[in-house]
């Protein structure tokens, strides 16, 4: 009577096994094609993103184009302009990076110098702010100084 039971019992054994190995199957099969779409839905991004990651780093260069002496000239703060500058100027290496994720990924290699990082550079801000108001103080002497001349001095006579 045991033997039945130890016969009973393995073929049960056996049985569940089968099953467990099937249930693992169709879970591993799932898991693959929720991947394969995955990488699908993020090949597509990365085109999409590689297609328009050189317009990403134009506009944040122009944001960081704001000229801390205009600033100065304007009587506005240069060190918004300065850290404007610098925050784009990070910004612009995060899109990099990520472009050559991008394309590493699209493509498995990267070429020699694609969205290369833009070098890190010490602020020197105070250095930056003296410059800013120096080249301020030279349009203002500018402009002051073409008031003065239409005002005290006779035009030529042309």
């Amino acid at each position: 009577m045991t033997d039945i039971k130890l016969e009973k019992a393995r073929a049960a054994a056996v049985k569940a096994a089968e099953e467990v190995a099937k249930l693992e199957a169709q879970e591993a099969d799932k898991a693959a094609q929720i991947a394969a779409e995955r990488d699908a839905k993020q090949r597509e991004l990365d085109v999409e993103f590689l297609s328009q990651w050189q317009t990403l780093d134009a506009e944040l260069q122009d944001l960081a184009t704001g000229d801390a002496a205009a600033a100065v000239y304007s009587g506005a703060d240069p060190i918004q302009a300065v850290a404007a500058f610098w925050i784009a100027r990070r910004k612009r290496n995060v899109v990099r990076q990520h472009a050559q994720n991008a394309y590493l990924r699209v493509h498995g290699e990267l070429p020699s110098g694609f969205a290369a990082d833009l070098a890190l550079r010490d602020m020197m801000i105070a250095q930056r702010v003296e410059e800013a108001i120096e080249r301020a103080a030279a349009m203002h002497a500018a402009d002051h100084a073409d008031e003065l001349d239409s005002k005290w001095l006779v035009p030529d006579a042309r």
